[in-house]
């Protein structure tokens, strides 16, 4: 069993790596055609696109994993079946499940591996890709003089929170500083009418202090009040906040309960919170799916099974969006909009499993 394992294997790799490398060549030629006329014009260096590139990668990987490895298993598992090795091992004893578990074991691989990608390589490459363009694709010139709610996170975990912001004469109105503990209760805040930018450091005018202990809170009046640190700066400001893809799991979960202890509602980030988790196992749920249409294509046909299985990932694709916007509208859970299009889609891939069963 474990050489059959292994040649089955074997079978689903080639075409995987393949597949992987085309559709990463595709999207890099795709975009670099589409992009051409803004390297030339803003005369971006040779290295830069390269890294530009570079960085894009992961975030390729994670976006074509699912259906790179759906259509590694059609052609793989189809081609054994066209040949009758299928029908072989279902002469030696084997069930169906045995056949298909090496290549279900590897599409769950794939999913860990894809979630852990999510956690460590993707947010660090989005930013440094996202860098690149705010430096080199896109001008700055055209950036409204007036920026709104804006919220900015500090590397120690403390937050400003500015309603208006006038990046001209670097003018702050309504703001809120915060910092938190370790249990992200918070530990400090001020509020204050306005903030002025004064060479390297933020003074805020006509407002209160509040420090809270275990035994209470102190509240301390002010005219002015210097911030101790410099961060944010007004080009901090200016940039957009970080998006889910540039936050790792635990990075944007802690973020999310930092807003929430400002009153605000991070609904939408709650659902990108729960998709870190549930998107990577898409690559199992196809590959449930795809596995037994392989298995039987040779009764029903590899071109039928091929349309089948790749119309399903598009309508799952379609349906998770659909639960996205429901929770962010906050119609379904931000859990529920995550993990319910996987739950109906499981019970489809087992469906499916049983069938080829028989």
């Amino acid at each position: 069993m474990r050489i059959l394992r292994a040649y089955i294997l074997r079978a689903v790799l080639k075409p995987l790596v393949l597949i992987f490398a085309s559709f990463v060549v595709i999207f890099i030629l795709v975009d670099l055609f589409d992009h051409a006329h803004t390297f030339i014009d803003n005369s971006v260096p040779l290295k830069i696109i390269f890294l530009y590139y570079f960085y894009s990668t992961p975030l390729i990987f994670v976006l074509t994993a699912p259906v790179a490895v759906l259509l590694a298993t059609l052609l793989s598992i189809g081609g054994l079946t066209r040949s009758n090795e299928v029908v072989a091992m279902k002469g030696a004893g084997l069930s169906v499940r045995r056949i298909l578990s090496p290549v279900l074991g590897l599409a769950f691989v794939i999913s860990l591996g894809t979630m852990l990608m999510g956690e460590t390589i993707l947010p660090p490459a989005t930013r440094h890709r996202i860098a690149i363009e705010d430096e080199y694709f896109r001008k700055t010139g055209s950036d409204p003089r007036i920026r709104t709610d804006l919220i900015y996170m500090r590397p120690d975990g403390s937050m400003l929170l500015t309603r208006r912001y006038n990046t001209r004469s670097q003018v702050m109105e309504n703001v809120t500083v915060e910092e938190f503990d370790n249990d992200l209760r918070p530990t400090m805040r001020i509020d204050a009418e306005s903030a002025r930018w004064e060479t390297d450091h933020w003074v805020l005018s006509y407002g209160r202090l509040r420090t809270f202990t275990a035994t209470g809170e102190e509240t301390t009046p002010f005219d002015t009040f210097v911030l101790s640190y410099s961060e944010p700066t007004p080009d901090d400001l200016v940039r957009p906040p970080l998006e889910p893809e540039e936050r790792g799991y635990f990075e944007l979960r802690d973020y999310i309960g930092k807003l929430e202890a400002t009153g605000s509602d991070p609904r939408a980030l709650k659902v990108a919170l729960n998709l870190k988790i549930a998107f990577p196992f898409v690559t199992f749920i196809m590959t449930l799916m795809a596995a037994p249409l392989a298995i039987v294509s040779r009764r029903s046909g590899f071109a039928l099974a091929f349309t089948i299985a790749l119309s399903t990932s598009f309508l799952y694709y379609g349906l998770i969006q659909v639960a996205q916007v429901l929770g962010r509208q906050g119609v379904l859970h931000p859990m529920l909009a995550a993990w319910s299009v996987n739950v109906l889609f499981v019970g489809i891939g087992l469906w499916m499993a049983a069938r080829a069963q028989r």
